[in-house]
């Protein structure tokens, strides 16, 4: 409501001065008996006004150019000249500026009472109002517009307005409309979204769990096929095909160590991952894993060293912290170019755990080891994969109460530290 009013009162103010100097313009002109009701202004170049038969002004104010004159406007200006001339001759009638208001104003509904008043020098010497019989009552709905006329600040125009509530409160009622209407819309619109991302959900859902009972229902011909090839290898006399089905079998062993990895992603976005906690002989598990991923990357030609303590054991599950482990140091095998340098160390404080897996690989730059860690992210670079391995491996470590951190620059390696509470240390010397 306030703003309402105050949006009718700017309005008011500006309609007012306009018929004012539309008035003023009235009363001052050439006359022109073809022309009855238009007022012809003739502007021309003055002369000094001592020289005989110079042309008559029309009108004259004085403007000081030293200094500036905040939202100065000539048209302003000449209005306020032809203002001060009809002034002065007393040809400025509130009767006629009221004449103007009542046929002009179309918001004329808002107002039930008023008066206007014209003052020289603080005196009334002219006054009109719209209902004689009618008093304006004293209360907080009389808006009260002031207009200074002319140049010389001696002609004040102030007029007093009772105001209707009802008009205002249409108004209001108007703008609610259309707000509640919008916001409808709007409230529609969103609904339509949240129903579309149900059903997407619901899709991703589905999706998910077919993906999960396929990669699941692969285990058991896998498990088969690596504990066949060790069968295999076991009978087999020459040592050529031994190493050929030990390898065949180590690919297998890590193929299981991918679809366990996978089935735990599921399972940990469902808060399903549960932690057995045994002893797990860290030094022992690091040079075994060495050992595999060697075969593997023979390519490499990776020279390894395990600075641990043989007799160290942690408190975690042996199943997952393994394959976590398994795919950091799997990561160092494959980032690092041949010849490749991987160190594995230990060191521990009062309250945590470190455990350091350092490659000698090129780096990753600054702006992408934040990233590295989420689902399916991959750095740009040659080497294959599914950008799930150290996501996964966060997750573990997470789930053991530790992180993960990383130091790296180019083509100075990587540094992976896993950070663990040393309750989760059987022994430590």
């Amino acid at each position: 409501m306030k703003q309402e009013k105050q949006a009718f009162r700017s309005k008011l103010e500006r309609s007012l001065e306009s018929m004012l100097n539309f008035h003023a313009l009235q009363t001052y002109g050439t006359p022109n008996s073809q022309k009855t009701n238009i007022a012809t202004i003739t502007i021309e170049e003055t002369e000094e006004e001592s020289k005989p038969n110079s042309p008559k002004q029309l009108g004259r104010t004085e403007i000081k150019t030293n200094k500036y004159i905040p939202n100065f406007s000539l048209h302003k200006a000449l209005e306020a000249a032809f203002t001060d001339i009809s002034l002065e001759r007393k040809k400025i009638q509130l009767s006629v500026v009221d004449s103007l208001f009542r046929h002009n104003f179309a918001e004329l509904t808002f107002i039930s009472n008023y008066n206007m008043e014209l003052s020289e020098n603080g005196k009334p010497i002219d006054m009109v109002y719209s209902n004689k019989d009618t008093a304006l009552k004293p209360s907080q709905k009389i808006l009260t517009i002031t207009i200074p006329l002319g140049t010389k600040e001696t002609y004040v125009f102030t007029a007093n307005f009772q105001l209707r509530t009802l008009p205002f409160l249409r108004l209001m009622l108007y703008s609610i409309s259309i707000s509640g209407i919008a916001v409808i819309f709007v409230a529609l619109f969103m609904l339509w979204l949240l129903i579309k991302l149900h059903q997407k959900a619901n899709d991703l859902q589905w999706r998910e769990q077919a993906v999960s009972g396929i990669v699941h229902d692969l285990k058991s011909p896998v498990s088969f096929t690596y504990t066949f090839l060790d069968y295999l290898a076991s009978k087999e006399q020459s040592s050529s095909m031994q190493n050929q089905l030990k390898n065949a079998s180590m690919n297998i062993s890590k193929l299981i160590g991918k679809i366990e990895l996978i089935l735990t992603l599921f399972r940990g976005k469902k808060k399903e991952i549960i932690m057995a906690p045994k002893a797990f002989p860290l030094s022992i598990k690091c040079n075994e894993i060495l050992s595999e991923l060697n075969v593997i990357y023979q390519e490499k030609q990776a020279k390894c060293n395990v600075n641990i303590t043989e007799n160290l054991n942690l408190r975690v599950d042996p199943l997952y912290f393994e394959m976590a482990l398994r795919n950091l140091i799997d990561n160092a095998f494959k980032y690092s170019a041949p010849p490749a340098k991987i160190d594995i160390s230990a060191k521990a404080n009062k309250k945590k755990f470190h455990i350091y897996i350092k490659d000698s690989g090129n780096g990753i730059p600054k702006n992408e080891q934040k990233k590295i860690f989420s689902e399916f992210y991959r750095s740009d670079n040659i080497t294959k994969g599914h950008g799930i391995g150290l996501s996964f491996s966060k997750q573990v470590i997470k789930a053991h109460k530790g992180r993960i951190s990383l130091q790296s620059k180019i083509d100075e390696g990587s540094t992976f530290c896993v950070i663990l509470p040393m309750k989760a240390v059987s022994n430590y010397e």
